[in-house]
């Protein structure tokens, strides 16, 4: 029971992005390469979460990529190698600058799997940029990969921390260029909040201490 379970788990964010999926690439799905690509910023971290589901027309091409020794097995060697092919076709921009991605886990089906057309791998990639300030900032992603065959999705997660806002997504005719606008505030300082507490009971002392003085009629 859990191992299904698991699995439809881990496809339903793929399965909530096909709904944003133009008409032209649920019509053209078995001839295609379907990439969809979530975005997840936080403070110290942005990951970016590729589900990559090939076409029965094209999934010997893709297989022709991963399983190089031609044996019908993806060993974990394969799958780290395929990893970084794609991660060479990926050009991420942070407010202009070339940000450098590191491969994280994946998840491969079986080639069986991958030729009817339903199989979908899994790569995740993580970038650790220098501290964000604070303010509006800009995250770019240019997916290269097997530009020709494929169509693509571009979505922005829902932040997790407060202090970071999705302002504004813009992607391409096809997808595979989208842009994250994006804000940062930083929590407010644990010394302005006591400073705050402390004016507070400054002010109740004040009052009631004004209260007990003042005359009684």
């Amino acid at each position: 029971m859990a191992g299904p379970v698991s699995k439809s788990l881990r496809h339903l964010p793929l399965a909530l992005a096909l709904l944003a999926l133009p008409a032209r690439a649920l019509a053209h799905q078995l001839d295609e390469y379907l990439q969809a690509t979530l975005v997840a910023i936080e403070p110290g971290q942005i990951q970016f979460r590729i589900n990559l589901t090939p076409g029965v027309a094209v999934a010997e091409r893709v297989l022709g990529l991963i399983d190089q020794d031609r044996d019908g097995i993806i060993s974990t060697n394969e799958s780290a190698a395929y990893a970084e092919l794609i991660k060479r076709d990926l050009v991420v921009r942070l407010d202009g600058r070339t940000v450098e991605l590191k491969p994280g886990s994946s998840f491969f089906p079986g080639p069986e799997e991958l030729r009817t057309g339903s199989g979908i791998i899994q790569i995740h990639y993580a970038a650790t940029p220098v501290a964000l300030a604070a303010g509006s900032h800009r995250l770019s992603l240019e997916n290269r990969h097997l530009l020709p065959a494929s169509v693509y999705l571009f979505n922005a997660a829902q932040p997790k921390s407060a202090s970071i806002h999705i302002i504004a997504q813009n992607r391409n005719e096809n997808q595979s260029t989208g842009e994250i606008t994006f804000s940062v505030q930083p929590p407010r300082s644990p010394s302005v909040t006591v400073g705050i507490l402390g004016s507070f009971a400054a002010l109740f002392v004040l009052y009631f201490a004004s209260a007990r003085l003042a005359p009684k009629t």
